[in-house]
């Protein structure tokens, strides 16, 4: 009816192959389309921070820059010089929190098919369990260790792929959310240099001035 055949590691699983089979769908978009979002953010390397910081001190102007980007970041200062120093990091901190569950969306969902595809791999295994030794009690056959070896090879196809798929999805969704808290630090830390331009302090030149030598 569908055209093609279901392979038999599938179909000995049962019904519980179907949710299984869902979470690691799941998995594979969402780790998919939250890489292609980190792959898509500019890069934040220290000639970056420069032009962040010439940038900083020349006039605003309207300009089309992609979305939470560092570029972003410094037109909103440069729109909001005219706002006092408190104002001013108050409107970076909320959008440095936008940019924050940005990264992380959906982050919680792989958490959740972490959680929940072992458990499933599990109940698909002792459902095996409970078929084979049924079967198994109703049967006048003699019961041979290779009888025995089959059923539960079939039985553990569940618990092995339900803990791939939670491997995946944990260690997949730990990894994207340490790049993402990683790039949300050093934007953070170029805004905060930004905002000490705004307020006259260049941190370049007092830290220079901080490692010169004082006259004896």
């Amino acid at each position: 009816m569908l055209g093609f055949e279901l392979p038999d590691w599938f179909l000995a699983q049962g019904g519980i192959a179907w949710p299984l089979l869902l979470c690691s769908v799941i998995t594979l978009a969402v780790l998919a389309e939250r890489a292609l979002v980190l792959l898509a953010l500019p890069a934040l390397a220290p000639d970056h921070v420069h032009s962040a910081r010439e940038q900083c001190r020349q006039p605003f102007e309207a300009r089309r820059v992609r979305r939470f980007s560092w570029q972003q970041g410094v037109d909103l200062l440069r729109g909001h010089r005219g706002l006092s120093k408190a104002q001013r990091e108050e409107v970076v901190g909320v959008w440095l929190l936008d940019a924050r569950h940005y990264l992380q969306r959906r982050l919680r969902l792989l958490q959740l098919v972490g959680v929940l595809s072992p458990m499933l791999g599990l109940l698909g295994t002792v459902l095996g369990l409970l078929g084979m030794f049924a079967g198994i009690a109703e049967s006048d056959v003699a019961v041979t260790p290779s009888v025995l070896a089959d059923g539960l090879f079939q039985a553990l196809y569940s618990t092995a792929w339900g803990l791939m798929v939670a491997i995946a999805a944990l260690g997949g969704g730990q990894a994207l959310g340490l790049l993402g808290t990683a790039y949300i630090e050093r934007l953070q830390q170029l805004l905060n240099r930004c905002l000490l331009l705004l307020d006259g302090v260049d941190d370049a030149r007092s830290g220079t001035a901080a490692e010169r030598p004082l006259p004896a």
